[in-house]
């Protein structure tokens, strides 16, 4: 077995998940498809690493004014958290229908998140971020009304969330990307019924990844 290192601090910490550690709550059948993965992010340093080789190797960024900066092991990513994104709000829910249907589809905003990573890849990105939890779809907000949650009150896990994670997360891996998963959301952490609840989600959150056996993700976990 190998190890698996888990951070907390007061603000953010990232884990990088290599197999199964974590007691689950649920998801308990070994779903490990660790040896059929593509893409695996390891750090060495300060570095990271994408299938034993630095991100950007040899490369340098040169600035408008003559200046040099090497930028081999750097992780450069894109906010891309929505592309999980449902509202299981049905007073909020229809905020967000496709103009050319009038409804709400989250099934086709993956589908085309995921049609589209391609392209970022063939552009030089590498990496980008996802949440469990989304955020804000107006960019800011003072208020969260709309219910956008992997997570069940009591951190069990949502399903069909998950499946379209996975949809992404699969196709990442084929594509040689790293996605930086974020568990919880600021505004949506907050339907978590209490603490034990948040332990449990990030319990299952984790075992979820584990057992799925990606090797391309870095978990991100702000407890602020």
């Amino acid at each position: 077995m190998k190890k698996s290192s888990i951070c907390f601090n007061v603000a953010l910490c990232f884990l990088t998940l290599t197999s199964t550690v974590v007691a689950s709550d649920q998801y308990s059948e070994n779903k490990t498809k660790t040896s059929e993965r593509q893409t695996e992010v390891t750090i060495n340093g300060e570095k990271f690493y994408i299938n034993g080789s630095p991100t950007y190797e040899g490369q340098t960024w040169v600035t408008s004014y003559g200046g040099e900066y090497p930028v081999e092991g750097l992780l450069m990513n894109a906010r891309l958290v929505q592309g999980i994104f449902d509202d299981l709000n049905e007073k909020t829910r229809g905020q967000w229908n496709y103009p050319d249907t009038g409804d709400w589809d989250p099934d086709r905003n993956t589908d085309e998140f995921v049609r589209a990573m391609a392209s970022w890849r063939e552009h030089g990105l590498l990496g980008f971020t996802l949440n469990l939890q989304g955020g804000c779809p107006y960019g800011y907000c003072s208020g969260f009304p709309w219910d956008n949650s992997s997570f069940n009150a009591d951190g069990s896990l949502r399903e069909p969330f998950l499946q379209r994670a996975e949809r992404i997360l699969d196709r990442a891996d084929e594509l040689g990307m790293v996605v930086i998963l974020g568990f919880f959301y600021f505004g949506e952490d907050g339907t978590l019924q209490d603490e034990e609840a948040v332990k449990k989600a990030v319990r299952n959150a984790a075992n979820w990844v584990l057992e799925t056996g990606y090797t391309n993700v870095i978990v991100e976990i702000n407890n602020e």
